[in-house]
């Protein structure tokens, strides 16, 4: 290596004292002067990186790679900016590098099969965490990544025994919650079993489910859920005693089984799935309320809309499109728009409002986050749901209403298929490999609408 040009010491310690602009500027100059000197350009990509400004990156990590092709610090920064900028396929290829710099190094493969994963390529990303685990068999979230790549890919029995590698990432012990055993896949005939909710209301409502197999086993079954909506499941889920999480006070029970627990046992094969009855019962005076308030609308078919998670960052967000992406939809005559994104997105409504000269229907004073019960009501009475890979996917489909889920490919819960197991009428429309591109998702998802629109015309 050449030896460090004038200035970038203090380049260095203006970057490790936190003053960005600054470092940004005497590295600049130093790249100028002395375009052969690798460090800079590295360093001068770790700060573009850390704001966000990725193409800058993406140029300084190529330069650093090109000056010192064997560097795998290079390669791997320039991965991560590729993703960053949904470059998946070159990212792949920036952590090909990596491996083969530094064939020991675990970031390399484990961070491929992470791009691989955001790809859709179930089966590359589930050979690259192997790669991993060869390395350091106890790297808890290639473990867990793993369960995902082969859940994605329908590979039922193996991927829900790797599933239980999310406690090792959480840290927790289930079988020491309570002071009786946790269920193994015992018979069940006769025992008393509590089933007690984890994760999210959109897992919870996906494993739920599994709750009529234990009933269906001769079990005796409560059912800890979440208070919001344990209503709903008390409906859904006949001779099941559904109680408030943490509501089993002192009582005793043959075994528990958190619920994330129960497809091991009861969903080992795609064959295992039953065509689930309709799991989210809605109130009937929740039903008649958002009927009457619907029917205000006029004729013409009536469509939920969810584009993104409410959890937002730059991560996650690639994962979703944003509501200009749905062109192909709001140009869709005869269809009345409703609301279901449940955090604050005014601004965003409004804008879509705006550009494409339409109304999306929305209520002041409704907790579509919290008021499930108000949720499933108006889900009841929609012809359909447009959704992002969220819970609202999970209540659509649980309260059996048609749902088209938009992604990027990645969802591991409809193992492979274009139609979820769990919700029959849930429905998958992913971008095409490696694209960042919505339209084709809508323009196709545009045509199935139009064409329900006119069948339900015809009918009425």
């Amino acid at each position: 290596m050449s030896l460090a040009p004038a200035g970038f010491e203090r380049a260095l310690a203006a970057q490790q004292a936190g003053r960005v602009d600054e470092a940004i500027t005497l590295y600049r100059r130093i790249v100028a002067r002395q375009p052969g000197f690798a460090p800079a350009h590295f360093n001068l990509g770790l700060l573009y990186l850390s704001r966000n400004e990725l193409a800058e990156a993406v140029h300084c990590f190529e330069g650093a790679a090109r000056l010192r092709p064997t560097a795998a610090d290079a390669w791997l920064n320039l991965g991560a900016a590729l993703e960053r900028l949904e470059r998946l396929a070159d990212a792949v290829l920036a952590y090909d590098r990596v491996i083969g710099c530094a064939p020991e190094d675990v970031r390399g493969p484990y961070n491929r099969g992470n791009a691989l994963l955001a790809l859709g390529r179930m089966n590359e990303a589930e050979a690259s965490f192997r790669a991993v685990l060869e390395l350091d068999e106890h790297h808890v979230d290639a473990q867990w990544n793993l369960a995902t790549a082969l859940l994605g890919q329908g590979q039922l029995a193996q991927g829900w025994e790797q599933y239980e590698w999310r406690w090792k990432q959480r840290g927790l012990d289930p079988a020491s919650r309570f002071g009786f055993p946790l269920w193994a896949g015992e018979p069940l005939a006769g025992k008393r079993i509590l089933v007690w909710r984890e994760q999210g209301i959109g897992d919870e409502i996906l494993f739920a489910t599994c709750v009529r197999d234990l009933v269906a086993a001769g079990a005796e079954v409560t059912f800890a859920a979440t208070p919001r909506l344990a209503p709903l499941f008390a409906r859904g889920l006949p001779g099941v005693r559904v109680i408030d999480d943490g509501g089993w006070g002192d009582e005793t029970f043959d075994y528990h089984a958190p619920i994330g627990a129960l497809p091991r046992q009861v969903r080992k094969h795609l064959t295992s799935f039953h065509g689930e009855q309709r799991l989210l019962v809605a109130d009937s005076a929740q039903a008649s309320r958002w009927a009457k308030r619907l029917g205000k609308l006029g004729d013409g078919l009536r469509i939920g809309i969810c584009w993104r998670s409410g959890l937002s960052t730059p991560e996650r967000d690639r994962h979703y499109s944003r509501l200009e992406q749905w062109a192909p939809l709001f140009q869709l005559s005869d269809v009345h728009w409703v609301n279901l994104q449940y955090d604050d997105c005014e601004a965003e409504l409004a804008g879509a409002e705006k550009t494409f000269g339409i109304k999306i229907h929305r209520w002041k004073g409704e907790d579509l986050r919290d008021d499930l019960e108000s949720v499933v009501g108006l889900l009841w009475n929609l012809d359909g749901v447009v959704t992002a890979p969220t819970a609202v996917g999970s209540l659509a489909g649980g309260a059996g209403v048609r749902t088209w889920q938009v992604d990027v490919g990645g969802d591991w819960t409809c193992h492979g298929r274009s139609q979820s197991p769990w919700f029959p009428s849930l429905s998958v429309r992913s971008r095409p490999y490696g694209s960042t591109d919505w339209r084709t998702v809508f323009e196709g998802l545009a045509g199935e609408i139009e064409q329900l629109a006119a069948r339900e015309l015809v009918v009425a």
